[in-house]
């Protein structure tokens, strides 16, 4: 009898079977299977690799743009800084007296809503947050070369130089960095961490015959939480139908909301929102000339590893003596120990009566 011939399926005595997804090499059926496989492959790992390489190039270019852009922060002169290596455990004079036009009365300037809110920002040296202190523009101080005045004469008279050394030689801390924020532009930052809520305590209306003529006039506020778009920011913060002391606690809590968001939302940590907060920042910020674009990418990475409550926003007490505002050494002096030694949250827990309402009027 002859042998069947035996099917693909079949073994043969002695013989493996050859897995069917694999055939043997050399059998020209599957040959350009094969080939068909191995271009599939590559195609996928060339479409990997192109896609690898258009991200680090993005990735290179966002680098670059922010190098660039931190570059174009303007930078100014200040003497009486002192240095310090890196950003932890430094103190940051932060200025926002934009004063109204020269010439202008007292009542004038009020409906101008200029701003004069002054604050040392201090860093804990262990990263771990820290924390303000606002000093009202309008308390007296002596004023090197000068005489006692308000604190914005001395920005006035001699600019940063001369605000570091009349706060430095008052608070006896050892100031390391200068920035000055311009509040009239704060609103490419607002938007570009798309809008904050605040709480008004109390509805406000603009109301008084400047309506419509001043910053802030013509725009009402209602009771309760207020989402704060680019416009109504700077109409928030520059309120002109307020009391000055109102006004300066509503650029307090604008400050302090815009840096709890910015922590809370992790935004620094997303390389375009990076590219938009920074380019909103360069319209409305100027730091000494020893603030370098590392020292920025620093205070970056540590903020965005910042909690939102990480930070304490103090007030230093003040008193009226006569018509003038002065400071309350006996209270006063305990606060300027805590930003030196890094304890404004100890501090603020044992004087709660000092720490800036979360809600300003």
């Amino acid at each position: 009898m002859s042998e069947m011939p035996h099917t693909k399926e079949e073994a043969r005595p002695g013989h493996a079977v050859e897995p069917a997804g694999d055939p043997p090499d050399g059998d020209p059926q599957v040959e350009p299977t094969r080939h068909k496989r191995k271009r599939r492959r590559s195609r996928v790992m060339l479409t990997l690799g192109s896609l690898l390489g258009v991200v680090i190039l993005v990735v290179a270019g966002i680098f670059v743009y922010v190098n660039f852009v931190e570059s174009s922060i303007p930078r100014v002169p200040v003497k009486h800084l002192v240095a310090l290596p890196g950003l932890l455990g430094a103190t940051f004079l932060i200025n926002t007296a934009v004063q109204a036009p020269t010439g202008m009365t007292p009542a004038q300037a009020a409906e101008f809503g200029a701003s004069n809110l002054i604050m040392l920002l201090h860093t804990n040296a262990d990263g771990n947050g820290g924390g303000s202190v606002s000093i009202p523009g309008s308390v007296r101080l002596p004023v090197p070369g000068h005489g006692t005045e308000p604190i914005w004469e001395a920005f006035a008279q001699g600019g940063p130089s001369l605000l570091v050394q009349t706060l430095t030689q008052a608070t006896g801390i050892s100031i390391n960095h200068y920035a000055r924020v311009d509040f009239a532009h704060i609103s490419g930052l607002v938007d570009a961490v798309g809008g904050v809520n605040v709480t008004v305590p109390t509805a406000t209306a603009a109301t008084g015959a400047a309506a419509g003529t001043a910053a802030g006039a013509g725009y009402s506020f209602p009771e309760g939480v207020n989402h704060l778009t680019g416009v109504t920011a700077v109409n928030y913060a520059r309120d002109p139908f307020i009391t000055p002391q109102d006004r300066l606690e509503r650029q307090e809590n604008l400050f302090r909301t815009l840096i709890t968001t910015i922590a809370a939302d992790q935004l620094v940590t997303h390389p375009v929102t990076t590219v938009h907060v920074l380019n909103a920042v360069t319209t409305m910020l100027a730091v000494d000339s020893n603030f370098s674009n590392a020292d920025i990418d620093s205070l970056v990475k540590q903020f965005g590893s910042l909690s939102a409550d990480a930070a304490t926003f103090l007030t230093a007490p003040t008193q009226t003596m006569g018509n003038n505002q002065v400071l309350v050494p006996a209270l006063d002096n305990p606060l300027w120990a805590a930003v030196k030694n890094g304890s404004l949250a100890a501090y603020a827990k044992a004087n709660p009566s000092n720490v800036t309402p979360a809600d300003a009027p």
